[in-house]
């Protein structure tokens, strides 16, 4: 399997054909324009590959936001899927390491995560690569909700409502489908699983539960230490 970081103005249609064909099996409600404009507007697109058949993907934005008068900026995961014959591989967590280390290394502007999650394996990744994270089970890190809800509001104006944190769109979005969207019951009791539920009550239509964690070596787990050694990378940027 090779693992890759593009930029998006390097992709050609018929790649992203084939991404929205990957994307449109495990999402409802989905249209291809919609997506087209969603992945236009992201700068890179970390992709997971079988021979010539894509098997995850995920697209990011980088978003400079200036907080309180000073310099801020933002990595904001666009769609993301993996399919599910590939949940035990790291290597698409992997590959958003190598890259937000290559930008933090770009600049001594702070760096964080925005995250926006309407699946509880999306919020999941916060805990399990970050150390410090907003929103959490455990209530810390309040310092970091200005930050999330600047950033937010920014990105996605009156659908963001800073109270919930969360993003309930106005207009018709994609969300997951059946099979992506149902909780198995053995996995209810886990504290973050439990505090998304419970946050995200309508993820199932697709409303998204807004998260960030500053993004540096030393806010990474050990899990997210890992994944970086474990993650070979080709850059076509």
């Amino acid at each position: 399997m090779k693992t890759e970081i593009i930029k998006t103005e390097c992709v050609k249609e018929p790649e992203k054909k084939a991404l929205y064909s990957l994307f449109q099996k495990f999402y409802a409600n989905t249209d291809y324009d919609q997506f087209l404009a969603d992945f236009d507007e992201k700068h890179w697109l970390i992709r997971m590959r079988e021979g010539s058949r894509p098997v995850g993907f995920s697209t990011q934005q980088l978003i400079e936001l200036p907080i309180s008068g000073n310099p801020a900026r933002f990595l904001f995961s666009g769609d993301t899927i993996v399919h599910p014959d590939y949940w035990s591989k790291s290597h698409l967590a992997g590959a958003f390491v190598h890259l937000f280390l290559r930008l933090e290394a770009e600049s001594t502007d702070p760096l964080y995560w925005f995250l926006i999650s309407k699946g509880f394996r999306t919020y999941r990744f916060l805990p399990v690569f970050c150390k410090k994270f907003h929103p959490s089970c455990n209530g810390e890190n309040q310092n970091l909700k200005p930050l999330l809800d600047a950033i937010a509001t920014f990105k996605f104006g009156a659908d963001y409502n800073p109270e919930t944190e969360r993003v309930e769109f106005s207009q018709p979005k994609d969300r997951l489908n059946k099979q992506m969207a149902d909780v198995p019951v053995s996995r209810r009791n886990n504290p973050h699983i439990a505090f998304f539920l419970k946050r995200n009550p309508h993820y199932c239509t697709g409303t998204e539960l807004a998260g960030i964690a500053p993004l540096s070596a030393d806010n990474l787990t050990r899990c997210g230490r890992r994944v970086i050694q474990t993650t070979e990378v080709e850059w076509h940027a």
